[in-house]
């Protein structure tokens, strides 16, 4: 009994230490975030800064270009080590894999230089390099990924953070400094560059599956066995991205440039907290996959409640994010409106993306997900137009993607009521409580008065639901 609870105890033990790694990392990237955040918008001015957001808004969906492969591996090897991967045969998918991304750069290179012409060339140019590398890096993460190879991946992570912040604070010299203006194009390349570089060092750091000897019989079954398996799952992501991107998709379409890096900005406000919670969600597949059925059914709610938890505390950066805009960055201001608007949105798609989706994954009902993630970019399609339609304006259609959120969250967490009888009530209350006291709490215009009050308005709230478990928590961490 003794040595299976130590069992237990060493298991969580690595658990905790694998995400600490990772939130190590992202202590340099929250850093560069900020930076990239706060200064890449005052260095570029509105405009430039609405066309680097563009370039990074279609950017999200270079994913889709490996056609399920990435995917594919990590489902089916999800938990095995480095050692026990056949080196032979990863040298073939390896160098496929190198050569379909290669086949595809130049079609969308030459493709943009044909038919595109001004801002677009160049973003679409640019686009199709980055690509290249960062499909390319994805892949070698999820092989460290999958591996629990955790410190090269957080090592390579501080190190891009670090390249980034070297090239943000050098722009920012140059611009407050030299007084030269800078050009969305010269961060787009280097930004494109930092990733080349990080693909190639993953390269030679994976070179015993790259390079040398490669099996080829019968691989390219395994190759369209991993397309097969994994596009569902691609597409599935690429839909949860898609819902999550679609209203600045439509704001990029249907308005001005100045408008769309207005309403781009409030979303970059809230991609600096999304990066705390990456180290979670990095960790949490490989864990849960290794995880008995039963008791992935007692933890959902456990896990569930932490990331709310955890979520809404760092939404308690509302007020301080706001105070920085305000007197720094007084041009974005209309962009608080905005921000306002879908900031608690974060922790309904927190426990979507970490928790809930990564369930479907291990529970292997992928598909099940993907077909709901489908139904809901129809409604959020629709919930758009008739936003536009009717109002015309950016904050009708920011409004209109929390109640598509929403939706999803209670579409998607039907699965666990109904077919494994969770009961999930308590955490759905302390979700819809704390949204509307957000936006009650944020309503008070004196910064130092609102965050105070929003303090004690989380803690009121978080511990009228979750007393008993914070003392448990405590007393085992103590």
């Amino acid at each position: 009994m003794d040595c299976n609870k130590d069992l237990i105890e060493n298991k969580n033990n690595k658990v905790i230490r694998n995400i600490l790694k990772v939130a190590g990392s992202n202590i340099f990237k929250l850093l560069s975030g900020v930076l990239v955040g706060f200064l890449i918008p005052k260095i570029l001015g509105v405009t430039e800064y609405g066309h680097y957001k563009t370039f990074t808004l279609y950017a999200t969906y270079v994913g889709l270009f490996h056609f399920g492969i990435i995917d594919g591996i990590y489902l089916k090897y999800g938990g095995y080590s480095f050692e026990e991967l056949d080196k032979s045969n990863f040298r073939f998918y390896s160098r496929f894999f190198i050569l379909l991304e290669a086949i595809i750069m130049i079609f969308i290179f030459c493709f943009s230089f044909i038919f595109l012409k001004g801002t677009l060339l160049f973003t679409f140019l640019c686009l199709s390099i980055y690509l290249f590398f960062m499909n390319l890096t994805s892949y070698y993460q999820i092989i460290s990924q999958i591996t629990g190879r955790f410190n090269e991946l957080s090592f390579r992570n501080i190190i891009q953070s670090i390249l980034t912040i070297i090239s943000v604070i050098i722009l920012y010299v140059i611009y407050n400094f030299g007084g030269i203006s800078i050009s969305y194009k010269v961060y787009t390349v280097i930004s494109i560059l930092i990733i080349a570089l990080l693909s190639f060092w993953y390269m030679y750091t994976y070179k015993s599956i790259t390079f040398g000897n490669a099996e080829k019989t019968h691989k390219k079954r395994e190759i369209l066995y991993f397309m097969r398996t994994g596009f569902p799952l691609t597409i599935a992501n690429l839909s949860s991205s898609l819902i999550i991107n679609l209203d600045r998709q439509f704001v990029n379409i249907l308005f001005d440039t100045d408008k769309y890096a207005i309403y781009a900005f409030a979303y970059n406000l809230l991609s600096l907290v999304t990066t705390a919670t990456s180290a979670i969600s990095v960790v949490i597949y490989t864990t849960l996959k290794r995880t008995k059925d039963h008791s992935l059914k007692e933890n959902y709610n456990k896990l569930v409640s932490i990331i709310l938890g955890i979520v809404f505390c760092m939404i308690l950066t509302y007020y301080p994010l706001c105070f920085i805009v305000d007197h720094f960055l007084d041009k974005y201001h209309d962009s608080l409106i905005i921000f306002r608007i879908i900031f608690p949105g974060l922790a309904v798609s927190s426990v979507i993306t970490i928790i809930m989706h990564n369930y479907y994954k291990v529970l292997n009902k992928s598909f099940n997900f993907f077909v709901k993630s489908l139904i809901i970019l129809g409604i959020s399609f629709i919930a758009n137009i008739l936003a536009y339609l009717l109002f015309k304006s950016t904050i009708s259609i920011s409004i209109s993607s929390i109640f598509v959120i929403v939706i999803w969250y209670f579409f998607v967490e039907r699965l666990f009521i109904k077919h494994y009888k969770i009961k999930c009530l308590k955490n759905t209350l302390y979700l819809i409580i704390s949204i509307i006291a957000f936006y009650i709490v944020t309503s008070i215009n004196n910064y130092y008065i609102g965050f105070c009050v929003h303090i004690l308005t989380y803690l009121i709230i978080t511990l009228f639901f979750y007393s008993k478990s914070i003392l448990s928590y405590t007393k085992k961490v103590l």
